[in-house]
This record gives structure tokens, C-alpha cells and sequence, in this order.
């Protein structure tokens, strides 16, 4: 691993880690209204829910807008999108770095994306930094509520906008699955 560039490490990783889910990730910062997509989040427990994220900062060694809200106000939205093209171009577009706010670019005034099948409303609890100096910041989340279609959980999960490989936007897996029957207490 040492021997391949960033690059190249980034697209192995993201090749054999995949797909992973898109969230947009909605923070505020005072009246202003911030939106990026992440792909680097996963639940890491059911009760308490939590949620993880990584936040990294650019080549500049700026951090990111979404990471200074949730240092300032401690509260973000996680929007899974459906699994479409307009989803995939409006996660595309939410990540082009502009001044003001990235919903000046979409066809929707926020602060809930049209096209969020779910959206977890989720409350800071931890920021780490990550070990053996990488640049992100290691981010804990508690879902303190949602927005659901429907009151009953979905047996078969839900259509959302995963991230495939390194920049390929594709809906979550739609084909054949099995069942596991066997869990580990």
C-alpha cells in the first residue's frame, strides 16, 4: 500500500469497499444553508444509533464547510437520495465548491431535497482525529430522528444512490440477493 500513490490507493480502496452510500449532508451556518455529498458514513450502531463520518479537508489544508457547521452548531441532516439520474446529478453538483449556498445550483430551495427517500436528523457527539496522520476528522453521529415513507421498515432496505468504485454514481444493488439467516450476538 505504501508503494502506490494517493491515487492509485484511492481507487482500490474505493473499488473494493463498494458501493457505499451518498448522503447529502445538509449543515447551516447561521442563516446560510451548506450541502455535500458524503460517501464516507456507515452506522456503527443500532442502539444507541450512531452513525459515522470522515470529513477531510482540501489539498489546502482548508476543512471542510460541512465539518466547521457541525463544530458550530452540532446538528446535520443525512439525506439519502433515490436512486436516479437527477439524483446523481444533484449530488454531483452539491459537491462543486462555490461561495453561499450549494442549493443556489439545484432545483430546490431546501432545506429537504426533493428526491431524499430518507432523511436522518443527527446530533454530533464525537470528532476524532483519525490515527497515523491522515487529514480527516472521524466524525460520531446520533440519529435523534427521521423522516420516513412509511411507519413500517422496509424488508428489502431502500433505492438509494450508492457510490460504486471511485466517482461512479449508480443506484444501490437492485438484482438477485440472499437472505442471511445466521447472526452473531
Amino acid at each position: 500500500m505504501e508503494e502506490l500513490d494517493h491515487t492509485s490507493r484511492s481507487k482500490w480502496l474505493s473499488a473494493a469497499v463498494s458501493p457505499r452510500p451518498l448522503a447529502l449532508v445538509s449543515t447551516r451556518s447561521g442563516e446560510e444553508e451548506n450541502l455535500a455529498p458524503i460517501t464516507s458514513l456507515t452506522v456503527v450502531s443500532n442502539s444507541p444509533p450512531l452513525v459515522i463520518m470522515s470529513l477531510s479537508q482540501n489539498r489546502e489544508g482548508k476543512k471542510r464547510d460541512t465539518y466547521l457547521n457541525l463544530k458550530e452548531n452540532g446538528v446535520c441532516e443525512l439525506q439519502f437520495l433515490a436512486a436516479s439520474v437527477k439524483s446523481a446529478l444533484d449530488a454531483d453538483i452539491a459537491g462543486k465548491p462555490i461561495e453561499g449556498t450549494e442549493w443556489e445550483l439545484l432545483d430546490s430551495d431546501g432545506p429537504i431535497h426533493p428526491l431524499a427517500v430518507i432523511v436522518m436528523r443527527c446530533r454530533l457527539v464525537e470528532d476524532n482525529p483519525l490515527p497515523e496522520g491522515a487529514v480527516a476528522r472521524l466524525i460520531t453521529l446520533r440519529v435523534e430522528s427521521m423522516l420516513v415513507p412509511s411507519y413500517l421498515p422496509p424488508e428489502e432496505g431502500l433505492s438509494i444512490l450508492c457510490q460504486h468504485g471511485m466517482d461512479r454514481l449508480t443506484p444501490s444493488p437492485q438484482d438477485w440477493g440472499h437472505i442471511a439467516t445466521h447472526h452473531r450476538s
